[in-house]
């Protein structure tokens, strides 16, 4: 019977691969989770009673303050949800990068994904201020590579409203237009 010796360092320098893969899988599949939660939470997550319909004793002008006020609600509410779903991101990504055994690949993309993350919360921040800036009440900007999404307290835009929104996002992320939504608030 012929024996072979094993060489195990390949495999255990695989192990490490796989170890960094599974790190990353859970980081992404974490954040997922984290927007997920955020976009589908922000449907639910304003209080009833901060919504009213024009009832007795109300007239148009007071149906339309209470909207606005809503609309406001709606605004706060978002950025609440995205600074928790944020610092939910930045924990886990720190907790990667401050794990002793972590190999130095894993560290870099853990520490280059901090960095992307914190560039995408710093311009979403200023397109928020640019479009209040432009006569906007109000704006909320989620911005991930390859997708900006924008909605504005705003019944309507005209294309002129629009196409000023857009050169912002566009000048702010370097997203072309067809990876950019510009969505009027329906409150």
């Amino acid at each position: 019977m012929n024996m072979r010796t094993i060489n195990w360092k390949p495999i255990v320098q695989g192990i490490g691969a796989v170890k960094k893969y599974i790190y990353i899988g859970v980081v992404v599949l974490l954040l997922a989770g984290a927007v997920w939660w955020s976009i589908a939470g922000s449907e639910t997550k304003l209080p009833p009673g901060d919504v009213q319909t024009q009832g007795e004793g109300e007239t148009e002008g007071d149906s339309q303050e209470v909207s606005g006020k809503a609309g406001t609600d709606y605004y706060e509410a978002f950025r609440s949800e995205r600074e928790e779903t944020r610092k939910l991101e930045l924990a886990y990504l720190d907790e990667i990068i401050e794990t002793a055994g972590t190999d130095s690949e894993t560290l870099d993309d853990a520490q280059a994904q901090k960095l992307a993350l914190v560039s995408q919360m710093e311009k979403e921040f200023a397109i928020e201020n640019l479009i209040r800036a432009k006569g906007f009440s109000d704006a909320a900007v989620t911005f991930h590579q390859g997708a900006v999404s924008v909605v504005v307290d705003a019944k309507e835009l005209t294309s002129e409203q629009a196409a000023q929104i857009l050169e912002i996002v566009q000048s702010e992320t370097g997203e072309s237009a067809a990876n950019i939504k510009v969505i009027p608030n329906p409150k």
